[in-house]
């Protein structure tokens, strides 16, 4: 019964990614020339190196004692993406470093080390206008190298650049860059995706302020904020990515697709800066009419523990069950805070936090699992993710991007994505388009799946959400027509007669829908927007099983427990 050994998970997941890459050992370092500025990424695998008389610059990984004129540089260290608010001080460094063989004839080359905000690449950080104060530094050793008569040169290069005073308009994309320079004329840059993201919200005024005298007041005194026994919890702004029915996905950055799966493990997100968190799901096979594959399962991996959420809302934590439909109050397990809400797991990992005037701003990795189908992940804003989920940058035309390389089709993600610790994946085929679905419904069942979707959701509390259900419902007679057929004959007993009438297939799109209408969201200001209560969002439908009938039914699709 025991599908899956979790504490291997992290291990495999690694593996997955290096043969994806085909990488024999070589570092992960890959760039998509997101400058335009020309420069193509270096092979790592290539000996080849570039020549002086070369018109074509070009970008690679720093290489020692190779017989090469044109040292190619490499970040070693660079700040994570923050989240601060207006008058706040804010820094950020970079470590770069450069190591090659010289004959003592060649010409100097020299290592520079900047700060650039992608956003705008003309900005000057450091004028009167941006006011950035920055520090710099750099080292040069050399020492005899092989073979005789040649030099190993290596320049080691730090900036440190600070803001007192940040503002709106300093919110974006930052990158650390550096780049060998012949006099004046650049001869190569590094390859490192050496990015992170600093969002700044509203500023705190002194009406809401906690801190008697509000900011500028607090500001000016000596005294921490935990002296004053007032500090209020904060989240920090997250995005949401959603998976669900034969599956559709919604990115972070709210790109719609469907998911050209099969019976694999796929990772869905992971934290690509720090690599302090991943999740990835299990497909399994559903459909009726035609092929399909549905989320079975989601684990997730963070410091140094892992859970797995199974159908019927059971946490596998190191191989003992827990059953949480039936809790009453938030539980820990493991490294994982748990909860059980209406008909909803939801499962919390704090991930970092930081005092700012008398707020304690926390980032908070959130997970919800409906115990059927379909999973909401919430990450902080500020995160570089990669997964089916996106990168997280605010802009949803890159979300196809696999490992930092340009990519347009969906099959190629999916495929990247796959955590195939066998190789026994089979390859995944683009999805189904709405009009070939049509084609295989008929006429006739796909305009009853379009009546009943849109009945479903008139309901009071959908109706009301501010969000946009046409996806979802896109999604719902997608499902209704196709019909998700879940396998539920693991054993006899278990048998749901006629399950697509018991657990209404378009239903799942609904529940997705209303799991995203009870959460609360943020505005590119920071400012929160309420979360609605969609505690009984079925009743109104008349159509989706209500909670008695999914937790009655829902557990009967998954392991029986008392044979774990």
């Amino acid at each position: 019964m025991h599908r899956l050994v979790l504490v291997l998970s992290h291990v495999l997941f690694i593996i997955a990614v290096a043969k994806s890459q085909n990488f024999d050992g070589a570092d992960v370092i890959l760039s998509n020339d997101v400058e335009g500025d020309g420069l193509p990424p270096l092979d790592p695998t290539s000996t080849s190196t570039p020549s002086p008389a070369s018109s074509t610059t070009t970008e690679g990984l720093a290489e020692i004692g190779m017989f090469d004129p044109l040292p190619y540089p490499v970040i070693e260290s660079y700040s994570q993406s923050k989240t601060v608010r207006v008058g706040d001080m804010v820094e950020f460094e970079c470590r770069a470093s450069d190591t090659a063989d010289h004959l003592p004839n060649w010409p100097k080359h020299d290592m520079s080390l900047n700060l650039e905000y992608e956003n705008d690449k003309t900005r000057d950080l450091t004028s009167p206008e941006h006011n950035w104060l920055a520090d710099y530094s750099k080292s040069t050793k050399s020492r005899p190298s092989h073979p005789k008569g040649r030099i190993d040169i290596t320049e080691v290069a730090e900036i440190y650049m600070y803001k007192e005073y940040v503002e709106k308009s300093d919110e974006g994309w930052y990158r650390c860059r550096a780049c060998i320079y012949e006099d004046t004329e650049i001869q190569a840059c590094d390859a490192n995706h050496a990015k992170f993201y600093l969002k700044v919200l509203k500023p705190i005024n002194s009406a809401d302020d906690p801190v008697q005298g509000g900011r500028e007041d607090y500001a000016t005194t000596s005294t921490s904020p935990q002296d004053f026994g007032l500090l209020v919890n904060v989240d920090n702004p997250r995005s949401s990515c959603q998976v669900f029915g034969d599956p559709h996905v919604i990115t972070f950055d709210g790109m719609i697709y469907n998911l050209p799966g099969t019976s694999c493990d796929y990772v869905m997100g992971l934290d690509v800066a720090g690599g302090s968190w991943f999740i990835y799901g299990r497909m399994r096979p559903c459909g009726n009419i035609a092929e399909g594959v549905c989320l079975e399962a989601v684990t997730i991996y963070a410091h140094g523990d892992a859970i797995e959420l199974q159908r019927g809302w059971i946490v596998n934590h190191q191989g003992k069950k827990v059953e949480t439909a039936e809790l009453l109050a938030p539980i820990t397990v493991g490294e994982f805070g748990v909860e059980f809400k209406g008909s909803t797991l939801i499962v919390s990992l704090l991930l970092g936090q930081e005092i700012s005037y008398g707020r304690r701003l926390q980032d908070w990795l959130r997970i919800y699992w409906d115990g059927l189908t379909t999973v909401t992940i919430e990450a902080p804003q500020t995160a570089q993710t990669q997964g089916l989920c996106g990168d997280n940058n605010q802009d949803p035309m890159n979300d196809f991007d696999v490992w930092g390389t340009f990519n347009n089709d969906v099959l190629v993600l999916a495929e990247s994505m796959k955590v195939d610790r066998d190789w026994e994946c089979a390859d995944g085929q683009h999805p189904l388009t709405m009009e070939q679905m049509k084609g295989l419904c008929g006429n006739k069942k796909f305009k009853k799946a379009g009546d009943k979707c849109a009945k479903i959701f008139e309901a009071n509390e959908l109706r009301n959400c501010v969000y946009d259900k046409q996806p979802y419902i896109d999604a719902c007679i997608y499902d209704q027509c196709k019909g998700l057929n879940l396998k539920n004959d693991l054993y006899p007993w278990m048998v749901i007669p006629k399950v697509d009438k018991v657990l209404v297939p378009g239903c799942n799109a609904a529940e997705a829908y209303a799991m995203k209408c009870a959460m609360q969201t943020w505005d590119n200001d920071g400012n929160v927007i309420a979360a609605l209560d969609m505690t009984d969002w079925e009743i109104g439908t008349s159509l989706c099983p209500v909670k008695s009938t999914k937790k009655l039914n829902i557990p009967k699709l998954g392991c029986p427990q008392t044979f774990m």
